[in-house]
């Protein structure tokens, strides 16, 4: 038996989202009250967000710097101006606690789907980019007891890889056109994802 669950409205872009509103405030006050207008700037300070969101993977900060446009109404001598602003693991993870905690709900409601506690699970299997922010895997760990989640695989491959499993299952093409990858079926296997 297969049990799926996800929250296709949580993710990567929903994180960045929080940080760029959070940045874009501080911007905002550095203008002197006057937000981002200019389309290259928006992009340049989205680019910077993921750019941050990344680094936080794997350092504790990182130093998001920013050139933007001095709006006309803004007396100036210089065109454009410096935003230098240090974005820390902990900022980032207060910004999305709450979307954070929300990662658990799918487990909770495959588990409950599929009658099983987490002490049943036999392995984790984290899947999808935003499994790779600490945050999330801590609260993994935490919810199955300690244990470690296998992160051996690529999140983003594997995605891609239940993705066409399924759009072969959907499509009525199972087992032919996918008979290159095997799911035991006297296993009951749970995919969260």
């Amino acid at each position: 038996m297969l049990y799926n669950a996800g929250n296709n409205h949580l993710g990567g872009q929903d994180f960045n989202e929080r940080l760029r509103a959070n940045l874009s405030a501080e911007i905002a006050a550095a203008r002197g009250g006057s937000e981002l207008e200019d389309a290259e700037d928006i992009q340049s300070l989205r680019s910077a967000v993921e750019e941050a969101k990344l680094a936080l993977t794997y350092s504790n900060s990182t130093v998001v710097e920013l050139n933007w446009r001095v709006p006309p109404s803004l007396s100036s001598r210089h065109a454009v101006r410096k935003f230098r602003h240090e974005v820390t693991r902990p900022m980032f993870e207060e910004l999305n606690d709450d979307l954070f905690r929300k990662v658990l709900e799918p487990i909770d409601h495959v588990l409950e789907d599929a009658d099983l506690t987490a002490a049943d699970i036999d392995e984790i299997v984290l899947v999808g980019g935003s499994t790779r922010i600490p945050r999330i895997r801590q609260l993994i760990r935490d919810y199955f007891g300690g244990r470690e989640p296998n992160v051996a695989i690529d999140p983003e491959l594997a995605v891609v890889t239940g993705i066409s499993v399924q759009a072969g299952i959907l499509g009525g093409m199972w087992p032919l056109t996918v008979s290159a990858i095997e799911i035991p079926t006297s296993a009951r296997k749970i995919h969260i994802h």
